[in-house]
């Protein structure tokens, strides 16, 4: 539509300056008289220019169109034409990479995470030991601290004295389990 707009105003333009140019070459005696008869010229021109110059753009306009459709389709088909030749690449990189991250992942399943479970299972185990080396260690302790709380100062001295082997006992095998 642009270009049948801007045709006839070209048209137009160009019809109107061919027909003022046309009136004034005439001579005196064709124009019989006035000034006024050379407006009717001019305006017929103008019409004239309008219409070759609309004609002329409506060509033009259904030419680009064509010729965009065209290259649109070509495109179409430039495109469908790679993914053709894509694809099979594209299948090949899927398949490769799948497989890859499948090793991936067997790997992770069969050396890491049983070395995880298996450091954990220790943990637990080692304070399960420890837990239980302290409550055997309190209940070895625990007569003599109330003997000693009983009989005074004095005998408190002789209980820490004769708790401390089993509490030195207790921490080796704590470190000994956490190692």
């Amino acid at each position: 539509m642009n270009q049948i707009l801007k045709g006839a105003l070209v048209g137009g333009v160009a019809g109107g300056g061919i027909a003022a140019l046309q009136a004034t070459r005439r001579p005196a005696s064709a124009t019989a008289g006035s000034q006024s008869d050379a407006v009717p010229a001019v305006a017929k021109g103008v019409a004239e220019g309008v219409l070759a110059g609309s004609v002329v753009g409506f060509v033009l306009d259904r030419r680009a169109r064509s010729a965009a459709a065209s290259l649109a389709a070509e495109g179409a088909t430039r495109g469908r034409r790679f993914a053709r030749r894509a694809r099979p690449v594209l299948e090949s990189a899927y398949e490769t990479v799948s497989d890859q991250l499948q090793d991936v992942g067997d790997t992770v399943a069969s050396s890491l995470v049983p070395s995880v479970v298996a450091a954990v299972d220790r943990a637990v185990e080692a304070l399960g030991d420890a837990a239980v080396a302290l409550g055997d260690a309190v209940d070895a302790s625990r007569p003599p601290v109330a003997q000693a709380l009983a009989s005074g100062r004095a005998s408190l001295a002789d209980a820490v004295e004769v708790a401390r082997p089993v509490v030195e006992s207790a921490r080796l095998r704590m470190a000994d389990l956490a190692a």
